[in-house]
């Protein structure tokens, strides 16, 4: 496991548009990334922290049954990742 200390983390689900721009937004908790990180085997961390990572619709329904409040829209391109709070 990785020396960082989790409460010093917030996490996004961010969905983009055709435009690149961030049309959806949903902040994430450490418990709700704790359900879901197993779902990207592929990930160089323990905690989603240190890069960012494509959700890709094969994915979104195990999401949303880790992570009721989750709601994927048509069109957009999902990914998701950590950032250190502001202190």
């Amino acid at each position: 496991m990785n020396d960082i200390n989790t409460k010093m983390l917030g996490w996004d689900l961010i969905g983009w548009d055709s435009d690149e721009q961030a049309a959806r937004i949903t902040g994430l908790n450490r418990v709700e990334i704790l359900r879901i990180r197993d779902l990207f085997p592929g990930r160089d961390d323990d905690f989603l922290e240190t890069a960012v990572y494509e959700v890709p619709p094969a994915l979104y329904s195990a999401m949303r049954g880790a992570i009721p409040h989750l709601e994927f829209r048509d069109g957009l391109e999902y990914q998701i990742g950590g950032f250190l709070l502001s202190v």
